[in-house]
């Protein structure tokens, strides 16, 4: 009996331009009453053809004292091109964060007891801790899962504990169950979560090869 042999199988290239790749890390924070009392989006990015690569995080909180709000970035250029990235996509925070300044970022490892972020700059340090983590998912945006302009993927980590302190103070408020992402999701998501190695490629009708590289 003769044995046809086999192709060999490849991974799968996905022919569109790769446009970012980053870690986003957001807590949103509420007090009893609803009112939101603190926010951070920190993005890391290893990649990207139009923003570079870097550390940058938005900062709105209500403290004791009043508030604070920052964009914060270890490259100033790259704060500026994530700014008008987002006022683009309609978030005014920036009229209240004003122009970026310089940080210094420190990743506290995801372990057991979850992950976290120390920010640095001229102004109070920045704290922020995701705990009580659950156990991650991996998501598929391919297609339109997320957006018809960007396939998207991402290992989602949702965290039931999330505490931000700027100059050693806490932010008042707790992480709350945002069904905000059902639309997206099909469930949802602690206001405290971690979107890790999140890839964003331009979508094509030829969505992949099963081509080894050359």
């Amino acid at each position: 009996m003769t044995t046809v042999p086999q192709a060999p199988k490849t991974a799968v290239i996905h022919p569109g331009a790769v446009i970012h790749c980053w870690d986003h890390l957001v807590i949103t924070l509420r007090d009893e009453g609803g009112a939101q009392t603190g926010f951070l989006s920190l993005y890391a990015i290893a990649y990207s053809a139009s923003l570079g690569a870097g550390h940058v995080a938005l900062i709105d909180v209500s403290l004791p004292a009043g508030p604070y709000a920052a964009t914060l970035t270890d490259d100033l250029a790259l704060g500026r091109r994530q700014q008008d990235r987002l006022q683009a996509m309609g978030d005014d925070r920036m009229v209240r964060t004003g122009p970026p300044r310089l940080a210094s970022f420190t990743r506290e490892p995801y372990g057991a007891d979850g992950f976290g972020f120390s920010i640095t700059s001229d102004g109070p340090e920045v704290r922020a801790r995701w705990e009580e983590t659950d156990a991650p998912f991996w998501v598929d945006g391919q297609g339109g899962g997320f957006s018809d302009h960007e396939d998207i993927w991402a290992m989602f980590v949702g965290a039931r504990r999330g505490t931000l302190t700027v100059g050693g103070v806490a932010v008042p408020g707790a992480p709350f169950d945002d069904d905000v992402w059902v639309p997206k999701l099909g469930r949802s998501l602690s206001s405290a979560h971690g979107a890790f190695a999140e890839v964003r490629v331009e979508p094509v009708n030829d969505r992949a090869t099963g081509s080894a590289p050359g």
